[in-house]
């Protein structure tokens, strides 16, 4: 009677569960790292993106400004309780878009359209929503005539301030905080700032 075949018995090589589980906690750490620098990107994305709609804001404001000088003192708002931002001004009797106006009905006009783009109005969706604008805005206009003998000619500040996702070392201060109460000056208070000077060339006769 032959002898019984032996067959080499193979070695099986695989991964344990102890292996497969540290190799699931690299990838978690490795994906958590990923995840965070996504939101970090999109945070910066956002912060950047609302910096330079209140930069397109200010320099909007001061062309406008620029186009109705005979009407300068009529844009200051002062960066107390009347600043800009939340709805705070009322439509204009007169539609300088279609009609003619006054300086001062146009800078009413003005006013009352810089404040819808700075809240978003502007642009709405579907649902009436508004898609555009700044977190929580404040505006103010500043302008403060060289004499009562050129009540048009003077300095002019621009103040574009919003809340953004972060707080900053140097945010608003007492001097420069636009709006009232507490949104004016907390740290996480963005803004933007533009000094320039108006010459109202009508006035100088």
């Amino acid at each position: 009677m032959p002898a019984a075949a032996h067959f080499p018995r193979s070695r099986q090589r695989g991964f344990t569960l102890i292996e497969v589980m540290i190799a699931v906690f690299v990838l978690s750490i490795g994906l958590l790292g990923v995840a965070a620098l996504q939101l970090t990107a999109k945070k910066s994305s956002h912060q950047a993106w609302q910096r330079a709609q209140a930069v397109l804001l200010a320099d909007s404001i001061l062309e406008r400004l620029r186009m109705n000088p005979s009407a300068a003192a009529s844009y200051h708002t002062g960066i107390g309780s009347s600043a800009l931002g939340g709805g705070t001004r009322t439509t204009p009797g007169q539609d300088c878009s279609t009609q003619s106006c006054t300086a001062a009905q146009m800078a009413a006009w003005d006013l009352w359209n810089w404040e819808r783009r700075m809240d978003g109005k502007a642009i709405v969706d579907s649902a009436n929503r508004n898609v555009s604008g700044l977190v929580d805005p404040h505006a103010c206009i500043v302008f403060t005539a060289v004499s009562s003998s050129f009540p048009n000619t003077g300095q002019l500040r621009v103040i574009v301030s919003w809340r953004g996702t972060t707080d900053i070392s140097d945010a608003v201060t007492s001097g420069t905080a636009c709006g009232s109460g507490s949104a004016g000056s907390v740290d996480s208070r963005h803004q933007v700032i533009v000094n320039t000077y108006v010459v109202d060339e009508r006035g100088l006769g």
